[in-house]
């Protein structure tokens, strides 16, 4: 008779434990109860009412067993969702505790800010009263200072009308002055300005010599302080004003022994300007009058290098 075996293994409890009942069965085709392993099949048929017996009892083990198996498997699950729940619970207790102790510690902290805000406003307070006394104070300096612009004010009034009168007084006295001989020498004006050009003040020596031709027109210093005038503007790299101051030179004082010199200079301060041409048609205009000056040998130099 052909048989199949049916296992049942109940479930562990918790992981890492051995399964609590295995039960195995033998069953028959076309049979309505298991069959229990037995000895010899020729005592199965001696007594039928001994296999009746054994059914009987079988049926009751199966009961059995099976109940077993059912509460296996509930205390199993309620031992599973117990666990679970406990250790949910363990995590719950561990956040409140570390909610609690974050709550006490920003506790503390409102705690000492507050002391810190009542210590800062009792200071302010303070401050308060020394910004107090300090306005006072600086008050009563500004009306002192008030004070005393008054007066300055009222000096300076008197002091304004002692000035114009001596103004008109002094108006007077030059007037008169005008009327009598100088008692400052051309030379000292002239030594001046020269002065100022040797040691490169130039603006200071232009204004110089400007006063003295303005002062003394007829002195015999005049084309000198043209030549030193233009050769102040020459240094200023004031080339067309150089070239004016030179010209007056060889205009109106041809027999100056300046006036090689000064037509050579307004040659360079045309090629300066960059008219190349006018300025060595001076250098020529040079060697042709005064073949024998110093000025006609710079400018053979200049023109043939």
């Amino acid at each position: 008779m052909n048989r199949a075996s049916f296992a049942v293994t109940l479930p562990r409890a918790r992981p890492g434990t051995a399964p609590v009942m295995r039960i195995s069965l033998d069953w028959a085709p076309n049979c309505r109860h298991p069959i229990i392993p037995s000895g010899p099949d020729n005592l199965m048929r001696d007594s039928m009412i001994e296999r009746d017996l054994e059914l009987s009892l079988f049926g009751r083990y199966l009961r059995l067993g099976l109940a077993a198996f059912l509460s296996v498997i509930l205390a199993s699950f309620s031992a599973g969702c117990g666990g679970a729940a406990t250790e949910q619970m363990q995590i719950l207790r561990s956040e409140v505790f570390s909610l609690k102790q974050d709550q006490r510690q920003l506790q503390h902290q409102v705690t000492a800010l507050d002391s810190l805000l009542r210590s800062k406003v009792e200071g302010l307070g303070g401050f308060n009263a020394d910004l107090n006394a300090d306005l006072r104070s600086l008050k009563e300096r500004l009306s002192i200072i008030e004070q005393r612009i008054n007066d300055t004010d009222s000096r300076l009034v008197r002091l304004q009308s002692d000035l114009d009168s001596r103004k008109s007084s002094a108006a007077q006295d030059q007037a008169q002055d005008k009327s009598r001989p100088e008692k400052i020498a051309p030379q000292d004006v002239f030594d001046l300005a020269y002065k100022d050009y040797t040691s490169s003040n130039y603006q200071m020596a232009i204004e110089g010599f400007t006063d003295f031709l303005q002062r003394y027109p007829d002195s015999p210093s005049v084309a000198e302080a043209y030549f030193y005038s233009g050769g102040s503007y020459q240094a200023l790299k004031k080339y067309e004003e150089a070239i004016k101051s030179y010209s007056v030179i060889a205009a109106k004082y041809p027999d100056s022994r300046l006036h090689p010199d000064a037509l050579f200079r307004i040659g360079e301060c045309l090629i300066k300007l960059g008219d190349k041409s006018r300025g060595e048609t001076y250098y020529q205009a040079v060697i042709q009058k005064f073949p024998d000056s110093d000025a006609a040998a710079a400018a053979r130099a200049r023109l043939n290098p």
